[in-house]
């Protein structure tokens, strides 16, 4: 071997220890492998490659690496989303006459428009079913029948009740119109002689006789004659009434004529007649009087003298006590029918009656819940419509709370939409609605649109009720349906697509506009602080504009700006992938 290949074969000795570093150790059957080499003086073997320096290249070119495609995804995902890079290309989009349909559409159950639960609130056992599920019932129609002597019984002793405080209130009522004592005709008062003036405070007691009303305007008297008379003397006869005390005479006219026998002292058989005359101011009651009657045969004499009478007297006495807050009792004064005579005061009896008028709405409350609770056993539907569950047999224990029966009328069926608070003022009652239900079409009408908001995740929306006609009884009650409808419409409008219209901040708070892209400042131009994404720094103008409605993919608008206008719509990137 030359020199020169032993020198090959020394460096090759090396070459393969640091290829095995990680796995060889010294004294391996690597080193057998390599015959030794004799060295001269002055030859000089070759240096190993230090093991922490190849360790720290390959270490520092794996973070290179690693580094690299780090920055590589960054780009990527900044080219895939959209960043402003160069790539991007901006659109703009012209304002355009068009016309745009807003929509409202969504999910709602349907329902029943009448629906009644049968529901006990008390229990008992079922005696008879008449009805099964699935038959049509009308009105009033019994559908079954349970048993409860629990339910009777609290009817009966409600009806008691309200009978009872009935009574109470009704006397306490009348006490109250008897603290105000009324005339009760026209006539002339006389207060009792040897009897106390009644004043204002005085604590008047029940049973107290005020007073006695007396009618003086007419005056009675009662005469007897002869049965050989009886056919001659008739109602409405003219008499002729004497007055001795007076030595007068006044006209009277016969008010009745009455068969009685009275038997005179001497055995005369005499019949009663009553008279009446009108007073000519000079008569009183207790004055001797009699009367004389011309008949065909002459004139008739009564058996004897009478005394006259009021034509109405009554004495006027308290029914109730109190104190006296009012007097009009002044002796053989005129008072006319109805005028007060007398007032006490009555505050405990006005709280009796307002504390009995509130047991009466009690037991009257407790009544009407008792006859609803057994007009439930009796099973009477409420409305007409179709029996659409039994839950109960007969021979059954229902207790209170149980549904025993629902009763629906499922020829109208009904939705209850919400519409938000963008929508609702476009909303109308009888506007047409589009329903869907199990891929079948229908037509509905919006019969209710409600005031009142409820919000829900920060929206207010407005339930508003569509009606659709099931008459013949394809939509089903219980199940889902979608609903659409147009809530408003512009014709001949400028348009613009959606993403043209910009929601920035100003000194004036939000505003919408669009960016017009033209090379000089609009004279309706605003100042915007913060550009959105995308809109170019220079050659678009921030305009105000007032929207209208809106569909998908455009947008209605009123004014700000002129058909034709090139303004900014966004950014189109390009993808680098």
């Amino acid at each position: 071997m030359n020199e020169k290949s032993k020198k090959h074969e020394f460096e090759a000795a090396p070459a393969a220890e640091a290829a095995n570093t990680d796995t060889q150790q010294p004294g391996s059957a690597l080193d057998a492998a390599v015959p030794a080499v004799d060295m001269r003086e002055d030859q000089t073997p070759p240096k190993k490659a230090p093991k922490k320096k190849k360790h720290l290249v390959r270490n520092i070119i794996l973070i290179v690496i690693l580094a690299a495609v780090l920055a590589l995804i960054v780009w990527g995902c900044m080219k895939f989303f959209g960043g402003s890079g160069d790539s991007g290309e901006v659109m703009n989009a012209y304002v355009d006459i068009g016309s745009i349909t807003s929509t409202v559409s969504g999910d709602a159950l349907s329902r029943a428009k009448d629906s009644a639960s049968m529901t006990l609130t008390t229990s008992g056992t079922v005696q008879e079913i008449f009805v099964s599920e699935g038959d049509h019932v009308e009105a009033g129609q019994q559908l079954y029948k349970i048993q409860s002597d629990t339910a009777e019984d609290a009817v009966t002793q409600a009806k008691k009740s309200v009978d009872s405080t009935s009574k109470e209130l009704k006397k306490l009522q009348e006490n109250a119109a008897n603290l105000t004592v009324r005339a009760p005709f026209s006539g002339k008062i006389q207060l009792p002689e040897d009897t106390k003036e009644i004043k204002v405070g005085d604590d008047m007691a029940s049973g107290t006789t005020i007073a006695t009303l007396v009618d003086d305007s007419k005056m009675k008297l009662t005469q007897y004659y002869s049965y050989a008379y009886a056919k001659d003397i008739k109602a409405g006869q003219s008499v002729t009434v004497s007055i001795p005390s007076s030595m007068t005479t006044v006209k009277g006219t016969v008010s009745g004529v009455h068969m009685v026998e009275r038997i005179s002292a001497e055995g005369s058989k005499l019949f009663e007649v009553d008279l009446v005359m009108n007073n000519p101011g000079t008569l009183a009651a207790g004055v001797e009087a009699s009367a004389t009657i011309t008949v065909g045969s002459g004139t008739v004499y009564p058996y004897e003298a009478g005394k006259l009478e009021y034509n109405q007297s009554q004495t006027i006495v308290t029914k109730v006590g109190g104190p006296v807050e009012k007097v009009n009792l002044r002796n053989y004064d005129k008072v006319s029918a109805g005028e007060v005579l007398l007032v006490m005061g009555g505050d405990d009896n006005d709280t009796a009656i307002f504390d009995m008028e509130s047991q009466l709405k009690t037991a009257q409350k407790n009544l009407e819940e008792a006859q609803k609770a057994l007009d439930l056993l009796n099973g009477v539907s409420p409305i007409s419509g179709t029996v659409m569950s039994v839950s109960m047999e007969v021979g059954q224990e229902v207790a209170t709370g149980t549904t025993v029966m629902v009763v629906s009328d499922t020829t109208v069926i009904q939705l209850d939409a919400n519409v938000d608070e963008r929508n609702i003022s476009y909303i109308k009652e009888g506007m047409s609605v589009d329903v869907t239900q199990n891929e079948n079409q229908f037509m509905g009408t919006v019969t209710s649109v409600s005031l009142t908001s409820k919000a829900e995740n920060g929206v207010a929306t407005f339930p508003v009720v569509i009606s659709v006609d099931n008459s013949d009884g394809t939509v089903l009650a219980g199940s889902y349906a979608q609903y659409s409808l147009v809530a408003s419409q512009s014709n001949d409008c400028m348009v613009l697509p959606i993403q043209a219209v910009k929601s920035v901040e100003t000194a004036e708070g939000s505003k919408y506009v669009v960016f017009v892209h033209t090379d000089t400042r609009p004279e309706n131009a605003i100042d915007v602080e913060v550009l959105p994404d995308g809109v170019p720094e220079t050659g678009y103008w921030a305009v105000p504009v007032t929207t209208g409605i809106n569909d998908a993919q455009n947008v209605e608008i009123k004014d700000g700006v002129e058909v034709g206008m090139e303004v900014f719509q966004q950014v189109m990137v390009t993808n680098g992938f």
